[in-house]
């Protein structure tokens, strides 16, 4: 404080007669060094924050990115080994075993005149043994999409295959070799192998990925191997949209430090073990600075626990920087404005040293206390005059900025409303499409059919425009329909058990209020050891309040976990999102809507249940 009075001191004394200019240098140093400083920083703590936000956004996005990878390839490896329980695929490959067995003590002894290969493929043409094993591996190469070429061999390295659009690859006898030693060594687990580049029939180059896998026989003897070739092209899918919207690069490494995709397509299938890009990589997720072909990048990593594929996401940092450099110009222009308004009307204030400046300031008091309802008459055209009108001007202005302010606030609440009520769709729909994915891969019936029906019905009922209140009878609907799909994954384990006491169906309420809440018990009380899960809905009036409570019959909560459930429902800036994030929904979109009054309370009992209540005014 001392340093800031000397210096004010020193600046009063500078050789200006007239109090106005002084006056006027003291409030531009005031106003212009605090203005500079606050527009820096903001602009500094703003490009941080996209910095920041950019990460998380890139950190989930790879999660999800991962996931489908790892389900992809847990496919390919279930498709590996179907061979080992298709019996006319087995029985081919004794045959072939039998067949070349015996060739061995026949034609290859090394008597003049053995028959040659091709007298030996033509014989076992004759009985029909290839095109036994052929008939019966047609099917795996249309089993799984993004598979080239599914290749079986029996113990005397004959290989079978039916083409598809990849074609039987140029260097199959120089990969075999590779092939059967890591099968061999595996025992019957699958083994991955990274991005090779292949050539097919017409020397086109393209790159796949393999997965081998030893054939074990009823013996518990290996009989043979299954190879699938699948094209990085699947790859390319899942990361095509994520490129898109961060404007960078995917770049995915296997342990041994082989590149297994490039959206560059510049280093597939090379070794960049000893790259400075993958040497910063360390551990199993993070994020750095670097350069990526000269140019600074920010590269955020993440390595997939079931593979051990390693994703890199560069992002070129002038993309980053982009709106934060618009919003620096944005922020010193707004702050130009901003001081230039401020100086004039100092400079007004300083020029208006006589007694209608008090009564000036007498109406500002005036204003201060909520009352906008005064006008400074004007009744000369001089500096108090001129002070008077910038005076009421402000006044409107002031009046028109709250209406303005109020407005934005409504329009703000409704967008706030709206995007707590799509928050939810992403984490439904993952869950729903696993469902049907399993329920596909188990049953391989039209239980495909009616889920998807059903699953459409949800969603159009929760990102239907238009419709942000229904009534009560469409909300239970939707209820229905979303216990009718989990009793497709879950074999009819749950029952909903609706209020003894009629209900007003007509009652207009917020949409997407019972399913969240259900959804959780769902996933987070199921009871493994019991034969089922009652969901009971009940109502009742609590005044001018509609009280409604949903109850399970599950595993329920000990205190403390239910004590930290409820402080990070109140709590919004509680980085857990992942648990309960249907509960925390409904509770904001029904304190933004209603007020600070209402919301969610919870009450459970470790191997009793769970009880969640809402109330919502009447309309």
């Amino acid at each position: 404080m001392g340093i800031w009075r000397s210096g004010l001191r020193k600046l009063l004394q500078w050789p200006v007669k007239r109090m106005e200019s002084k006056l006027f240098i003291v409030f531009l140093f005031l106003i212009l060094l605090p203005m500079g400083v606050l527009s820096y920083s903001s602009s500094e703590r703003y490009q941080r924050s996209i910095e920041k936000n950019t990460i998380t956004y890139v950190s989930q996005v790879s999660d999800m990115m991962i996931s489908k990878l790892d389900d992809y390839m847990e496919d390919i490896k279930k498709l590996s080994i179907i061979p080992s329980y298709v019996d006319n695929i087995m029985d081919g490959l004794l045959l072939s075993n039998e067949y070349y067995e015996s060739l061995s003590g026949k034609w290859n002894a090394g008597k003049p005149g053995s028959a040659s290969l091709l007298e030996q493929e033509e014989a076992f043409e004759q009985f029909g043994i290839g095109g036994k094993i052929r008939d019966s591996i047609y099917f795996l190469n249309t089993i799984k999409q993004g598979t080239n070429t599914v290749y079986l061999f029996d113990q005397y390295d004959h290989s079978y295959s039916v083409v598809r659009g990849g074609g039987i690859r140029s260097d199959l006898e120089a990969v075999y070799p590779m092939w059967k030693r890591l099968a061999s060594e595996a025992h019957g687990r699958p083994v991955l192998v990274s991005t090779q580049e292949v050539a097919g029939p017409n020397h086109s180059g393209q790159f796949v990925f393999t997965v081998v896998r030893a054939i074990i026989g009823p013996t518990y003897k290996q009989i043979g191997m299954i190879a699938i070739d699948a094209n990085v092209s699947v790859i390319e899918k899942f990361v095509a949209d994520l490129d898109k919207d961060t404007r960078g690069t995917t770049l995915i490494v296997d342990n041994a430090g082989s590149v297994v995709f490039d959206s560059e397509k510049k280093y597939l299938g090379q070794d960049i073990k000893q790259s400075d890009l993958l040497t910063q990589a360390s551990g199993k997720e993070g994020n750095f600075h670097g350069r990526l072909n000269g140019e600074p990048v920010l590269t955020i990593y993440k390595q997939s626990p079931n593979t051990g594929w390693k994703i890199l996401i560069s992002i070129p940092e002038h993309e980053l920087a982009k709106e934060a450099i618009l919003t620096r110009k944005v922020t010193e222009w707004t702050a130009v404005l901003i001081i230039g308004f401020a100086l004039m009307i100092s400079l007004v204030l300083i020029l208006a040293l006589t007694r209608p400046l008090r009564r000036l300031v007498k109406l500002m008091k005036e204003v201060q206390n909520g009352n906008l309802e005064v006008t400074f008459p004007v009744r000369h055209r001089d500096e108090i005059g001129l002070a008077g009108n910038a005076f009421n001007r402000m006044i409107q202005r002031v009046k028109s900025l709250i209406d303005d302010v109020s407005a934005a606030g409504q329009r703000k609440r409704e967008a706030e409303i709206e995007a707590l009520q799509h928050q939810i769709n992403p984490h439904f729909i993952y869950n729903t499409l696993e469902a049907i994915r399993m329920t596909a891969v188990i049953n391989d019936d039209t239980e495909v059919s009616d889920m998807a029906l059903l699953l459409g019905k949800l969603l159009r009922y929760s990102i239907g425009p238009g419709m942000e209140t229904v009534t009560l009878a469409m909300e239970l609907d939707h209820l229905d329909t979303y216990v009718q799909l989990l009793n497709y994954r879950y074999a009819r384990k749950f029952r909903l058990i609706y209020p003894e006491h009629p209900m007003d169906t007509d009652m207009p309420l917020m949409k997407l209020l019972f399913q969240p809440i259900v959804e959780n018990s769902v996933y987070h009380g199921m009871d493994e050891t019991k034969p089922g899960m009652d969901i009971r809905i009940s109502y009742a009036r609590e005044g001018a309040d509609h009280a409604f409570s949903i109850e399970d019959n599950g595993i329920g909560m000990p205190p403390e976990t239910l004590q930290r459930l409820r402080a990070r429902l109140d709590d919004c800036r509680s980085e857990d999102k992942g648990r309960s994030i249907g509960l925390r929904n409904v509770h904001e979109r029904l304190k933004l809507r209603y007020g600070e009054a209402y919301g969610i309370t919870i009450d459970s009992r470790a191997g009793i249940g769970t009880r969640v209540i809402f109330r919502i005014p009447s309309q």
